[in-house]
């Protein structure tokens, strides 16, 4: 049994996005099939093969966990997708050049990062012109602290400070928003 059991099933688990699935979300989204993609915080690669399975381009899955990433290179041999880079480390670490990616996905990941901007500013500077910074997090709750969380609103501010500008924002579930910036 893996060491990460329990995290991969929270990982894996569709309630965790509001209850849909990683394909039903993609579908709200415009994924061309020419798209060259990272998925940032990639973890148990819940959206990184969906995402490979509807571009011809590179999937590239960031994640600072190597057992993650070698969790997704499984899944992806048994699957049989081949268009997935597998990155460790730190975005900053990363060997992306710059404006090279058509969409950075980030889900359930950026309320980690403190302070957010310089990442934001990192992910806006590997991405073409016109790509797109798609986040998906949690609205926090009212009256609780039990996580961390990211409003929808303080997120917009902080991708405009990076230089962003926010053209679509939704929420497929009750809690769970998407934004998608543009560069």
């Amino acid at each position: 049994m893996h060491k990460h059991s329990n995290k991969i099933a929270y990982l894996d688990d569709p309630q965790r996005n509001g209850g849909l699935t990683a394909e039903a979300l993609l579908d709200q989204l415009h994924v061309k099939k020419s798209d060259r993609i990272l998925d940032f915080g990639a973890g148990t690669g819940y959206f990184t093969l969906p995402l490979a399975q509807k571009v011809d381009e590179t999937v590239f899955a960031l994640d600072t966990d190597p057992a993650m990433l070698e969790l997704i290179s499984a899944k992806a041999q048994g699957a049989s997708i081949e268009n997935i880079e597998l990155v460790t480390g730190e975005l900053t670490d990363a060997a992306l050049a710059k404006d090279s990616l058509d969409i950075i996905l980030a889900s359930l990941v950026l309320h980690e990062i403190t302070p957010l901007v310089p990442v934001l500013e990192n992910m806006h500077s590997l991405l073409k012109a016109g790509g797109q910074l798609i986040a998906i997090e949690l609205e926090p709750k009212t009256g609780g602290q039990k996580a961390p969380r990211l409003t929808s609103n303080g997120l917009e501010q902080q991708l405009s400070a990076a230089g962003f500008e926010v053209v679509k924002k939704f929420f497929p579930a009750e809690s769970l928003y998407v934004l998608v910036a543009r560069k």
